[in-house]
């Protein structure tokens, strides 16, 4: 027995001597040839399997085999694979001693008959969040029994499990991979909106046509409602809606406003509108080298100055009567309308009444800055920069309706901005320009290649400008008006008799003082007298008390002494009412009774001008090569913007105020608004389709307000609507417009991202 045990003890210390030899390598891996394995049902192949490295420690040979599935696939102690039936196993060679090293050989088996096609089913899925979708992939023919791979290229938006059930994560895009040996399938799944949109008292699912995720932040839903009716009973029933969702929070999102630019210089064509396309097209191309780019546009500014405005200014057809800025850059001062969607230097928007005001510095001067590229009135100092009438080169164009002194300039250091200082280098000045008005052919204001800016000022006028009765434009109403040369004799045949003088030809806005002055005689006492002031037409409201008085002196106009003085002074009239301007008129009520006999000589404008001179003095004050300072200060509900390059447009109306929508004009047309959450991160960009029977009926802005709710804004506002109204997106245009193609228009609020 002791024999025994001492034989066994010197086995075992000499085995263990053996073991631990710090000379023999121990095995790190195991190296396996093939790799993979490919098989059909009933062969059988040689796996190689060599220690790593080769002159590892023996005693882990023989390596040990298995297989995970007998029934697809058996492994001899030689490494010898037999193929048994159809699938995937997994055939694992492990170290005899070290059960930590292994190595595994993945092993598909598949029929003798080979796969030549995958038949799926369905090919296309529309899914919403949660929801799950069987897709089915069987062999062509039925007999090879390939097995099928599942995989999705998006899993954050839909997964797919090993047996080919879809889920729906996230709203979006994703492809569906099935894989059979060599042969791949996809199915393309699109995960909806779960949309609820109340309107009014009424609840209606919408039901997702299409979206898409532009690029990161950036989604494009269009949906429908067919069960809306607008309440109109026009069209009957439906409702089609594009909408864009700019997650401003999203590095690169912003929006700008995209002002049109004129297509051509050929003829007298100044319509100042484009196409939002070609607005695409263009700020693509122009983004192309700086790795950002738009992915969509909307229309934007609903209230434009006509063809043919009372201005007489054919520069000015079409433009924007509400302020227009873009990255910085005044384009439009407000007009006649003073309400702006403003997108802050960081993209987030605000909303409200804005207002301009400006002044230039130079010649150890400082001179008010009355608008931006529109005409100077007498006296006014205006600058015009390379977005005057949208001309389609880098150029300042200018013109005036006077003799007036143009001064050149450079680009602003540092580029355009608003409320604070930019600074111009004087590189010319030119005196007595004269420039065509209304515009001649092909233009007739004066083209400043190659400057940035233009700065156009002119004397004031006559400080004591005569007024004539205006007889032929503007027919005096109920009674008669007779030019005697040195006199006009007025006669009235009505209760309700007035007269128009001729428009004003001096600007007298920005006088010390100012007053109507006229001599006459009068046949009798008339104590309702009264003044209407007019921009450029006397309007019901804007005027005196009826209250004023022409004593009665008798007719006759050759004695000196029936003549008296009647004084109005303006003062009101130009501080209330903003009444002065050149092209003004003054509308003269005599009364409310027939048979009233009036004579009137002498009536003039006499004005005492500001001491500080006109902007032509101010101008000729400068020479080549002198500093010009220029701040534009752009106030927001009365409060002064900090931002330096912001967008502005205007809107039309609220229609969403804190949650609560706002029904500001009660008729169904097609609608363009625009909507922001209550932290202003997101903003909804919504084209609202209208005019079409039975597809998209159109609503009301209150309507429009409802689904800016839904879509998840605080605040919305109502912008261009109507024939007008366009989405595009990538380029492509995703609405119908109602006029059947896409309208030009005068500017467009775009979604500019990173590349």
């Amino acid at each position: 027995m002791r024999q025994i045990i001492s034989l066994s003890a010197i086995v075992l210390l000499l085995w263990s001597c053996r073991n631990t030899d710090s000379s023999v390598p121990a095995i790190q891996d195991i190296a396996v040839v093939p790799e993979t394995l490919n098989l059909v049902v009933g062969d059988k192949q040689q796996v190689a399997a060599v220690p790593v490295p080769s002159d590892a420690n023996p005693i882990e040979q023989p390596f040990t085999w298995r297989t995970s599935d007998s029934r697809i696939a058996t492994v001899s102690a030689a490494g010898i694979v037999t193929a048994k039936s159809i699938g995937i196993a997994e055939i694992t060679v492990g170290a005899k001693i070290s059960d930590q090293v292994q190595k595994k050989i993945p092993v598909r088996v598949k029929s003798v008959v080979p796969m030549t096609d995958i038949l799926v089913s369905p090919d296309t899925i529309t899914l919403r969040i949660g929801n799950t979708q069987q897709v089915t992939a069987t062999p062509d023919p039925p007999e090879s029994g390939a097995i099928f791979e599942w995989s999705s290229d998006n899993p954050s938006v839909a997964t797919v499990s090993a047996d080919g059930l879809v889920t729906g994560i996230a709203v979006g895009t994703a492809n569906i991979k099935v894989k059979g040996d060599d042969i791949e399938k996809y199915v393309y799944v699109s995960v909806c909106y779960e949309l609820t949109v109340t309107i009014g008292e009424v609840i209606y699912e919408a039901d997702t046509l299409d979206y898409a995720e532009l690029s990161p932040g950036v989604k494009w839903l269009k949906f429908a409602i067919p069960e809306f009716v607008n309440g109109f009973d026009l069209y009957g029933k439906g409702l089609v809606v594009n909408a864009l969702e700019v997650d401003l929070s999203v590095p690169g999102n912003r929006l700008e406003v995209c002002p049109a630019a004129k297509p051509s210089l050929s003829g007298t064509n100044y319509n100042n509108v484009e196409r939002p396309t070609r607005m695409y097209e263009r700020k693509t191309a122009a983004y192309a080298a700086s790795g950002r780019r738009p992915v969509a546009v909307v229309n934007n500014d609903f209230y434009l100055l006509s063809t043919g405005n009372t201005t007489g200014y054919a520069y000015i057809d079409n433009r924007p009567l509400s302020m227009e800025m873009t990255n910085g850059m005044l384009v439009q001062t407000p007009f006649t309308r003073n309400l702006g969607f403003v997108l802050k230097d960081d993209g987030r928007p605000a909303h409200g009444t804005v207002s301009f005001s400006a002044t230039a510095d130079g010649g150890n001067r400082l001179f008010p800055l009355t608008e931006i590229n529109s005409y100077a009135d007498e006296g006014e100092l205006v600058l015009f920069n390379n977005l005057s009438n949208y001309y389609p080169t880098d150029s300042a164009f200018a013109w005036s309706p006077y003799t007036s002194t143009m001064v050149s300039l450079s680009y602003p250091a540092g580029g355009w901005r608003v409320n604070e200082r930019m600074e111009f280098t004087v590189t010319g000045i030119e005196h007595n320009v004269e420039t065509t008005i209304p515009a001649g052919s092909p233009y007739g204001g004066k083209n400043f290649n190659g400057e940035g800016a233009v700065l156009v000022g002119n004397s004031y006028g006559d400080p004591n400008q005569p007024l004539r009765f205006d007889v032929s434009a503007r027919t005096p109403n109920q009674m008669t008006v007779a030019d005697e040369g040195s006199y006009w004799q007025l006669r009235t045949t009505g209760t309700d008799p007035f007269v128009f003088t001729e428009p004003l030809t001096t600007n007298v806005r920005n006088t010390v003082t100012a007053a109507l002055t006229f001599e006459y005689q009068s046949a009798i006492n008339i104590t309702n007298f009264q003044v209407f002031y007019g921009r450029p037409d006397a309007a019901s409201g804007v005027s005196t008390p009826a209250n004023l008085k022409l004593d009665g002196t008798g007719i006759d106009a050759a004695d000196e002494s029936k003549w008296k003085t009647f004084t109005l002074d303006l003062g009101t009239a130009i501080s209330t009412y903003g009444w002065g301007k050149s092209g003004h008129t003054l509308r003269l009520d005599f009364g409310s009774s027939a048979n009233h006999h009036v004579l009137i000589r002498n009536m003039k404008v006499p004005v005492t001008f500001n001491n500080d001179g006109d902007s032509k003095a101010f101008l000729s004050n400068l020479a080549s090569g002198d500093k010009v300072g220029v701040t534009m200060n752009v106030r927001l509900n009365g409060t002064q913007l900090t931002d330096t390059r912001p967008n502005v447009a205007g809107y039309e109306s609220v229609i969403l105020n804190d949650g609560t929508p706002s029904n500001t004009w009660n008729e169904a047309h097609p609608r363009t608004v625009a909507g922001y959450s209550q932290d202003g991160n997101k903003v909804w960009l919504v084209v609202i389709d209208g005019r079409e029977d039975d597809y998209s009926v159109g609503v009301t802005t209150g309507q429009a307000g409802f689904i800016l709710k839904a879509l998840g804004a605080h605040t919305g506002v109502n912008m261009d609507g109507g024939g007008s109204s366009c989405m595009v997106v990538n380029g492509t245009i995703r609405n119908n417009p109602s006029d059947g193609s896409e309208r030009a228009v005068a500017n467009g609020i775009m979604v500019i991202v990173n590349e």
